[in-house]
């Protein structure tokens, strides 16, 4: 895939820029706080619809306007031109026509019905310090890598995310309608109870049996290339482990069909705690990565260094599946990433990237494209190949690009 044009209308600091884009690396740099990661954030954004810093849209829209507007055109495999677009408006109050916010995504201009019809049109893979969070942050962070990573490859996948989410809250709403009826732990629920909850206990089940499905295979995959990875980059010193932890009882051989089962007999079983929480105590919402280095848990055992490698690591298995499962490289996004990694650490991100279209924030352009270079004239692939490196000086919410091009 080859990003050819981005195109951002009131996006974060953003009034109107369009910038042409290259082949090879192209590198925004400038001072901090001027807008260079927003231009990755709105390509991000375009791959799987949310940004890798905030969950509210709201976010996005530049200061006084109520809507953004983010658009690329790229290339696919094939070569064919494609674009994807993206468009936020915010509610405005008194306005009887902007009640609610209102989302739309276009692709070749057509609009999309579902957000998921967008999933695996676009492939990008973001390296942000954000990242670090998959280590120190709650089993909802890992949970949300893992589910992006899989619904840029299967569609479907994203789909029934949204069933799940839209089923959990129908019976959690009814648990805690149960609940707030004054019901007491062993009175017996009545027949119209009982069918009301089997009714969402069956469709959660059948939901998250294909998510848990999906999940066990994946992880096996990032596990397996995560840890091929951290043995690199810690030179054999460092063994990283990942871990899928779901529903205790569910083991990894289970088909979709097992699983379905399992699940339902849980939830049947466990009705009498959940009415008393008001909630669903287990399930794919609950799910974890678990990330530990030679058998000790990452976050209260690693190092900062270590957890870096590991997060790194992480980070490189998800480039390595995308390139295995859609049989081309996705778009890199490093964002301010060099800076934040030491020599060994950057050789390993850096010889991952020889085939691909890069885009790289900074503040020191140079450093940068001596980095890369070097790493470019260690690697026999690159013999023979000019590696262009376009330059834009990114100021105050405004993109100019360099009149130099450097190249191997």
């Amino acid at each position: 895939m080859m990003i050819q044009k981005i195109s951002l209308h009131h996006f974060r600091n953003y009034e109107q820029q369009d910038i042409l884009v290259k082949p090879g690396v192209n590198v925004f740099y400038g001072d901090n706080a001027q807008g260079k990661t927003n231009i990755l954030e709105a390509i991000y954004l375009c791959a799987c619809a949310r940004s890798h810093r905030t969950a509210r849209d709201a976010d996005l829209i530049y200061h006084p306007a109520d809507h953004y507007r983010v658009k690329i055109d790229f290339f696919n495999r094939d070569q064919f031109e494609e674009s994807i677009e993206i468009v936020y408006f915010e509610t405005v109050p008194g306005d009887p026509q902007r009640t609610k916010a209102i989302r739309q995504v276009y692709h070749d201009g057509i609009k999309l019905e579902k957000v998921s019809d967008l999933m695996g049109l676009f492939h990008a893979v973001i390296f942000a310090p954000e990242d670090l969070m998959l280590v120190k942050e709650g089993p909802a962070t890992r949970r949300r890598y893992l589910d992006l990573l899989i619904s840029q490859i299967r569609p479907t996948y994203f789909v029934r995310l949204q069933q799940y989410a839209k089923f959990l809250a129908q019976r959690n709403k009814l648990l805690k309608d149960l609940r707030d009826s004054g019901r007491v732990r062993q009175q017996p629920l009545n027949e119209q109870e009982n069918l009301q909850l089997d009714v969402w206990n069956q469709s959660l089940a059948q939901q998250a049996a294909g998510l848990i499905e999906q999940r066990l295979i994946y992880t096996a995959q990032i596990a397996e290339y995560a840890a091929k990875a951290q043995n690199k980059i810690s030179s054999g010193k460092e063994q990283l482990y990942v871990r899928y932890k779901t529903i205790n009882g569910i083991k990894k051989e289970m088909k979709q069909d097992e699983i379905y089962e399992f699940y339902y007999q849980k939830l049947k079983s466990m009705i009498c705690e959940d009415i008393e929480k008001g909630s669903t105590s287990i399930g794919p919402h609950r799910d974890d990565l678990e990330l530990s280095l030679d058998g000790d848990g990452m976050k209260a055992f690693a190092s900062q260094g270590q957890q870096r490698s590991a997060v790194l690591a992480m980070k490189l298995a998800e480039l390595a599946i995308l390139r295995q499962e859609t049989g081309e490289t996705p778009v890199l996004l490093l964002d301010d990433v060099m800076s934040e990694l030491d020599e060994n650490r950057r050789s390993s991100l850096l010889e991952n990237i020889h085939d691909a279209q890069v885009f790289v924030t900074c503040t020191d352009a140079q450093q940068v494209f001596r980095e890369i270079s070097q790493e470019q004239q260690k690697d026999p692939l690159s013999a023979g190949k000019e590696n262009y490196f376009t330059y834009f000086q990114v100021s105050q919410g405004s993109v100019v690009q360099d009149s130099r091009t450097d190249s191997q």
